[in-house]
């Protein structure tokens, strides 16, 4: 359990969704707005009991750049305690699943995201498309096409790939019509990939 709760996953986990979160409890929690309001006329009230306290302008600013740098030092160390508990939370669901789905649920595969070493999520798909999508004769065949094309048409090659204004007949277009489509295949190829390895991170997590 303490592997999983340092894999730096879990961190950027936490980062992508804490403001979307946070906005979306804002934004349907009237107590938060409440406390946040609360919160803000606490603050006028300081400042404003700072200044009868403190005349001398130089020692007003001062004191609110010390209590300022206090407020931030003090939302890091919340923000840390969100994450230890965010992953806690992680860390409990998979002590809630193994004591009552452990007969159920039977995790083989390591070969996920989470594990991954290199904590680089474009390596991890490129290495994952080589397993599971390059060898298919679906991508096999696209490809086999794509280089007939390529083959048959060099100069609809330049437009496609190489992006040159190049003025094509209408069977060129047709071609250029045909590496579009193949194209679009190879990318929802890519997509229904992408959902699969989705769905076994969900698994063998």
């Amino acid at each position: 359990m303490e592997e999983l709760f340092n894999k730096p996953i879990l961190d950027q986990m936490y980062d992508f969704i804490k403001e979307k979160f946070e906005q979306a409890m804002y934004d349907k929690n009237s107590k938060i707005k409440e406390v946040e309001s609360k919160i803000g006329r606490l603050s006028e009230e300081f400042t404003n009991y700072l200044k009868t306290v403190i005349p001398n302008q130089d020692d007003y600013q001062k004191t609110c750049k010390m209590f300022s740098k206090y407020e931030l030092e003090y939302s890091k160390e919340v923000d840390i305690w969100g994450l230890a508990y965010f992953k806690l939370g992680l860390l409990e669901r998979e002590k809630i699943r193994n004591e009552f789905f452990k007969k159920e649920t039977k995790i083989n595969d390591k070969d996920t995201f989470l594990n991954y070493s290199k904590n680089n999520f474009s390596e991890w798909i490129e290495e994952q498309k080589i397993k599971y999508m390059l060898k298919t004769k679906e991508y096999k065949d696209l490809q086999k096409r794509y280089r007939e094309i390529i083959k048959k048409y060099p100069i609809v090659a330049k437009v496609y790939e190489d992006l040159m204004p190049i003025e094509l007949n209408k069977e060129e277009i047709m071609a250029l019509v045909d590496l579009r489509e193949i194209d679009i295949e190879l990318v929802y190829m890519e997509l229904n990939l992408c959902f699969k390895l989705g769905m076994k991170e969900v698994i063998n997590f």
